[in-house]
């Protein structure tokens, strides 16, 4: 079996890395030729990250488009296409019917709310060109949808003839918990430059954290209000490290749909890795965190100063870590979502 992954950015963004890449192994050691295409590589896609992401509009467009429309239309030449998130990041007309006449099945992949708005929104007058619509018609074409939570799965749902809840996974071979526990407290979060504004909710909480207690890794200090000495800088080479001296790992998010979209993947990242969670009560935590036993849910900042305090005390962090290892081990790692996946592209083939 052939299959086209197309995924919206490449792989040093979270979204392919974790709904795509970290499949490939066990796809392909069962017999499936995965081919991965994305309309940027890795180096144009970080410059878009960085000072100059000012441009980023027209610069992405004009190289996104073209690279794409081929990557379509060589789809033709595999048993299914596998499209990750979005066709591209302006949705322009006609981009979902020329993807269903060149796949022969079409699996939809999404993990973020995506109908909500098109991640570039096109400017007057290539507006004209934009189809608010296009996730819908994307939905309605597709032979199987897989959303990353539960209330993607009801928002698809409403158009898709077949849909699977199919939540983001970690693999747990390679997050897990430190062999020696550190004496230090250390409380961490672990994000995006495009999810740093979620800090900003606790900002009271992140300034009563002593110098050398706190670690924002991935955090654009430019979008933080407090604490930008505490910031240090996301690779994928280190990211296990970093996140196994977090003492506590922090989750606040904003209510609001767009955040109802999301898979709560920071939170998975630490309990993966026996790091207890403080988050916000609100979209996907709410189905894995049991407050008080794998996890804390947090309202205000008195909540939150208070849930911190509380895992200061050693052996409530061992045994909070240990069940919130033991939740991810049971119901979000690779190893138990991959035969899924293997199942579900055999059966469309």
């Amino acid at each position: 079996m052939r299959v086209l992954f197309l995924t919206l950015y490449p792989g040093n963004a979270a979204s392919p890395r974790y709904r795509v890449l970290q499949f490939l192994p066990f796809l392909q050691a069962n017999g499936v030729h995965c081919t991965v295409a994305a309309p940027l590589n890795e180096t144009e896609w970080q410059s878009f990250t960085g000072p100059q992401r000012s441009r980023r509009p027209f610069w992405y467009h004009a190289h996104e488009t073209p690279r794409r429309l081929m990557q379509i239309l060589s789809g033709r030449r595999y048993d299914a296409v596998f499209l990750q998130k979005a066709i591209m990041t302006a949705y322009l007309r006609g981009m979902p019917g020329l993807l269903r006449c060149s796949a022969r099945r079409l699996i939809y992949d999404v993990d973020d709310a995506m109908h909500l708005a098109p991640p570039h929104p096109l400017r007057p007058p290539w507006r004209l060109l934009e189809d608010r619509g296009q996730i819908e018609r994307i939905l309605s074409a597709a032979d199987l949808v897989l959303a990353g939570n539960p209330w993607l799965s009801a928002q698809a749902r409403r158009f898709a003839g077949r849909v699977e809840c199919f939540p983001t996974v970690v693999d747990t071979e390679r997050f897990s918990p430190p062999a020696d526990t550190s004496e230090s407290f250390r409380i961490g979060w672990i994000g995006s430059p495009g999810t740093t504004p979620s800090l900003n909710l606790i900002a009271g909480v992140l300034e009563s954290c002593p110098n050398g207690d706190l670690s924002l890794i991935g955090a654009d200090p430019a979008q933080l209000r407090v604490r930008q000495d505490a910031v240090r800088p996301w690779t994928f080479e280190t990211e296990v490290d970093e996140i196994r001296r977090f003492s506590v790992g922090l989750v606040p998010q904003f209510k609001d749909d767009w955040t109802r979209g999301k898979c709560a993947l920071k939170a998975l990242l630490c309990m993966a890795c026996g790091v207890p969670c403080i988050a916000t009560p609100f979209g996907a935590v709410l189905d894995f965190i049991r407050d008080g036993e794998n996890g804390f849910l947090a309202e205000g900042p008195e909540e939150w100063q208070a849930a911190i305090e509380r895992l200061r005390e050693p052996g409530l962090r061992t045994r909070i870590g240990e069940a919130a290892r033991a939740t991810v081990e049971e119901r979000y790692s690779l190893r138990a979502a991959a035969p899924r996946l293997l199942a579900w592209l055999r059966e469309l083939s």
